[in-house]
């Protein structure tokens, strides 16, 4: 749907800028003006929604969500699912229950389950309490689920029909309820049995080319699966990596049909993950970070972060501080501390991010860290003592002393050779203690393979220099 624009209330795409899209949209919300409101906001290009609506000033949002509730609460579910579900979900917490009700009410299952299991227990009921009961009913028992499993990510609008029935019922069936199953996945029918087990996945195709009178069953698809409820992400990634189905049905713990889950949701959910794994390698607790949220929240999760970091950044300056004399002796030998230090923690990190994609994958466990450490131990001590040499040379044409360069250049491949073993090994071992690999990988290795790096060069220094 697009909204046409005249002098007087003109389209974005008759707007200059983002900044008058801004600007446009919020005097008509000033207006409360319904109509040229949701004509605004049909026209607004899908990708330039998310930015107009987050830079829009916090009152004249909750205006803008407050007018939609009342007049067109279906646009207000379809903006609001163009956000990050933590973010979609502060923007519902600051409307009154009652319109934000309206709003959810209008979602598909999946992201009404998403939204309001960011909010808090307190608002996440009253607004439960509010919404229609089949869908609040709907949505608290997908809320029981994980979202990484079929039951967080499947959704509840689908068509199912009785083993018995023929292509003539159905066909009549989707006649006289066409509107209603607008919003459903209609690319498969699902016949079920008297107490409401999948009986077969009936692709749409098949159902229109059929005979009138051919029972719904003979039509079912032979290789089609079903998953549970508790299946993993990964599990249905590989499951949709193996079949040429869209979406397949979810069953409950009594293999009763209760849901649909679509390729799309998973290949949705996967990048959400990689997303937080990336956000979480950066420092971010939780990997979910916005800088719309509240200042001290965010403050906050950086600094959870950051303290421990520090911490650890002291211990390496204590290894320094015990060998004060032969830095004083050797001044320069601090000049090379960060190229050792930084040279093997990049090799650490390497054998981080190969422990990291095994792990995703399911190619190793807690229990091959040892299996892990002696398959880095090669290429790290290779890799060391071709780099050692390099420096070597490196150092001796800069500084044209021969100790100081021997020493710089022995030292590399010890620590690379430690960095690859600690590299690969450290993620398994948070990973067995309950801690999260992807948050803590990276500073843990990079502060140990510090303190190889320093107490290496300056023992070595402290023998051959001084």
């Amino acid at each position: 749907m697009t909204g046409t624009g005249t002098p007087e209330n003109p389209t974005p795409q008759a707007a200059t800028s983002d900044a008058s899209v801004v600007e446009r949209l919020s005097r008509l919300v000033d207006a409360a003006q319904p109509d040229p409101v949701v004509a605004f906001l049909h026209a607004l290009p899908p990708d330039q929604t998310p930015y107009t609506l987050s830079h829009m000033d916090d009152e004249r949002r909750t205006a803008l969500f407050t007018l939609l509730a009342t007049h067109d609460p279906d646009l207000g579910a379809d903006l609001l699912e163009h956000f990050d579900d933590a973010y979609a979900a502060d923007l519902v917490s600051e409307l009154e229950v009652a319109d934000a009700a309206s709003i959810v009410d209008e979602m598909d299952s999946d992201e009404q389950a998403d939204v309001i299991g960011e909010l808090d227990e307190h608002d996440a009921e009253a607004i439960l309490d509010a919404m229609s009961p089949e869908e609040a009913s709907d949505t608290r028992r997908r809320l029981r689920y994980d979202e990484n499993t079929a039951g967080g990510l499947m959704i509840t609008e689908y068509l199912q029909y009785p083993v018995g029935w023929t292509v003539e019922q159905v066909a009549e069936d989707l006649r006289e309820h066409g509107e209603a199953y607008g919003e459903y996945e209609v690319r498969y029918v699902y016949a079920t049995d008297e107490r409401g087990g999948l009986a077969g996945t009936v692709p749409m195709r098949r159902l229109v080319m059929a005979p009138r009178g051919t029972p719904v069953a003979e039509l079912a698809v032979e290789s089609a699966s079903a998953v549970s409820v508790d299946a993993h992400t990964d599990a249905l990634e590989d499951l949709f990596d193996r079949i040429d189905l869209s979406a397949v049905p979810v069953l409950d713990d009594e293999q009763k049909l209760c849901g649909v889950v679509q390729r799309a949701a998973v290949q949705e959910a996967r990048g959400e993950a990689a997303e937080e794994d990336l956000a979480k390698v950066g420092g971010i607790v939780g990997g979910e970070e916005l800088r719309s949220m509240p200042v001290v929240s965010r403050a906050v999760r950086r600094l959870m972060f950051l303290v421990p970091i520090m911490l650890l950044m002291m211990v390496s300056a204590a290894v320094i501080s015990l060998f004060r004399d032969t830095v004083q002796r050797v001044p320069l030998i601090a000049a090379f501390l960060p190229l050792v230090a930084g040279l093997c923690g990049s090799g650490g990190n390497q054998a981080v991010a190969v422990s990291m994609r095994e792990i995703s994958l399911g190619l190793i466990k807690p229990v091959d860290v040892g299996r892990v450490a002696v398959l880095e131990a090669l290429p790290g001590l290779i890799n060391g003592a071709a780099l050692g040499i390099l420096i070597f040379f490196g150092v001796f044409l800069w500084e044209h002393d021969a100790t100081l360069a021997l020493v710089i250049g022995s030292a590399v491949p010890t620590t690379l050779l430690l960095a690859a073993v600690i590299g690969g090994a450290v993620p398994l071992l948070l990973r067995r203690v309950g801690l999260d690999p992807a948050m803590a990988s990276g500073p843990v290795v990079t502060t140990l393979v510090d303190l190889a790096a320093y107490f290496t060069v300056l023992v070595l220094a402290t023998l051959l220099l001084t």
